[in-house]
């Protein structure tokens, strides 16, 4: 029994304190790293021009209840 409270009050010790380092990290913000931003650094691998791009047509279609899709044999 004691061996089960002592496990148990260590896991409730490690909690706690995990919570009080998240609380500190969430309350004070790093000021040594500065903000990240979302900036692509890396050169892209290709070479794209607009003019090789197309531009894709779409159909929309209209599925009505009446219709009965086609069984396969």
């Amino acid at each position: 029994m004691s061996l089960l409270r002592f496990i148990l009050y260590s896991l409730i010790f490690y909690l706690v304190l995990r919570t009080i380092k998240n609380v500190m990290n969430f309350l004070s913000p790093n000021k040594n790293n500065p903000s990240k931003k979302n900036v692509n650094t890396t050169p892209s691998k290709y070479k794209i021009d607009k003019e090789d791009v197309i531009e894709a047509h779409f159909e929309e279609l209209n599925s009505t209840k009446t219709e009965k899709p086609k069984e396969k044999s």
